[in-house]
């Protein structure tokens, strides 16, 4: 279902699936145009990493959230025909939808990779930490997505305004500013840090980056397994309790 859904999605064009990182790039290198050249003037980032490595290593993080808040959420509702047309268990279509959506994921994350080799960022034994990363944002997005289209089936106004706040995500994220001007203990830092989407970016970052474990932040990643707990739990309850109304409502 998911390689179904990726076809679908670009059927039609030349260049199929291949659209899908078209967009990201070209996303990267305006905001890296604009961002480095035109506001830091060319300085790197702590006086040794170019802004455009620390650029294309969290940014990837968040073109696949940004995926999930404003293609994932209308997950069931663009599939309702197999809601209310056939047995279909409809707690996978958020699955394979974001599944579809992780395959895009997977593609940048290699290109990545080959980029920085080529300019001198060899992979090494931090890599290893990809897989804890990836796993764990790959169930947080599963998990996001059916928390959201579950909620967008009952509430067109609550995808409306998911889809409407996702440049305040963006901006607090943070994806192209560093907050290295941010003291690590600071209140505002701490605020910061309660935005889950921080986290995978900064782990992008730290693994390619910064060569920093994911336990040597043992706070943050508490937090962060308690937070997955509760969404998930949460989500769970309100898919049981609304997914019979779903064909009601479609």
């Amino acid at each position: 279902m998911a390689k179904m859904t990726l076809k679908k999605r670009y059927s039609g064009s030349a260049l199929g699936v291949g659209w899908s990182l078209v967009k990201p790039i070209l996303f990267i290198f305006v905001y890296w145009f604009g961002i480095e050249i035109g506001i830091r003037g060319g300085k790197p980032i702590q006086g040794e990493i170019p802004y455009i490595f620390w650029l294309m290593t969290g940014i990837i993080a968040w073109f696949f959230i940004n995926d999930v808040l404003n293609i994932g959420i209308s997950s069931i509702r663009k599939d309702s025909h197999l809601v209310t047309k056939v047995v279909f268990p409809v707690e996978t279509i958020p699955v394979y939808n974001v599944m579809a959506l992780f395959f895009t994921h997977l593609l940048l994350l290699g290109l990545v990779v080959i980029v920085l080799a080529i300019f001198g960022f060899l992979p090494n034994i931090y890599y290893l930490q990809l897989i804890y990363y990836i796993s764990f944002l790959f169930f947080f997005c599963c998990v996001l997505c059916t928390f959201l289209s579950t909620l967008a089936v009952v509430s067109r106004d609550f995808e409306q305004l998911v889809k409407s706040t996702t440049m305040i995500f963006f901006w607090l994220s943070p994806v192209i500013w560093t907050a290295d001007k941010i003291g690590e203990g600071s209140i505002l830092m701490r605020l910061l840090k309660l935005n889950p989407f921080y986290y995978f970016i900064q782990g992008y970052r730290d693994t390619f980056l910064f060569k920093i474990w994911f336990f040597e932040r043992p706070y943050y990643t508490i937090y962060m397994i308690i937070f997955m707990i509760i969404l998930t739990l949460v989500t769970s309850y309100l898919y049981r309790k609304l997914h019979n109304d779903f064909s009601d409502v479609l």
